[in-house]
């Protein structure tokens, strides 16, 4: 049974914290707030971002409400599955847990985004919101395409990214979940 509550509540804070930074990052790109990933997030996440939008502005083009809402609910999640797992809540594994639990988000969402992005462009080249995955995941495919050729008009930029961001997964996930303890 802890086993069950410990994987349903996990996948319940990962999409939360996904959408949150996925909230932020979408700002970051001042996307319309009728575009139907901004509708989401924002419906989402109101709840959370709302309140503390009043204790703290966005800044210099960053959504500070939605990563410090993100933070919070990465430091709930860790504390949670410490707790639930029975396992010790150390004071340096829940001042890392969290920020590796963040970046294991973003990284998630990475791959992911690849995924659905090559997909798309695959099935609906013309499709609206596969030109949008592209231009959030941008920042992270430009650096790739520079280095890698492309055959033809197969572009394999974002195979290599799934394969970097999992094998940054691999480092990341002992730490976000508070296994490993400097």
């Amino acid at each position: 049974m802890t086993a069950l509550l410990q994987f349903v509540f996990g996948v319940v804070t990962s999409i939360l914290g996904a959408l949150l930074i996925l909230r932020a990052w979408l700002y970051y790109w001042a996307l319309s707030p009728r575009h139907p990933l901004v509708e989401l997030a924002r419906r989402t996440t109101d709840w959370l971002v709302v309140p503390l939008g009043k204790l703290m502005r966005p800044k210099r083009g960053w959504d500070w409400p939605s990563l410090v809402g993100a933070l919070v609910v990465a430091f709930v999640s860790v504390l949670l599955h410490r707790v639930i797992g029975g396992l010790p809540a150390t004071p340096v594994g829940l001042l890392i847990a969290p920020f590796a639990m963040m970046a294991r988000w973003v990284l998630e969402m990475i791959s992911w985004g690849a995924i659905i992005w090559a997909v798309i462009s695959c099935v609906s080249p013309q499709n609206p919101m596969g030109y949008t995955i592209e231009m959030l995941l941008r920042p992270f495919l430009t650096p790739i395409r520079r280095i890698l050729p492309t055959f033809g008009r197969i572009d394999l930029s974002p195979l290599v990214l799934i394969v970097i961001a999992n094998a940054l997964l691999i480092v990341v996930v002992p730490f976000s979940r508070g296994f490993v303890l400097l």
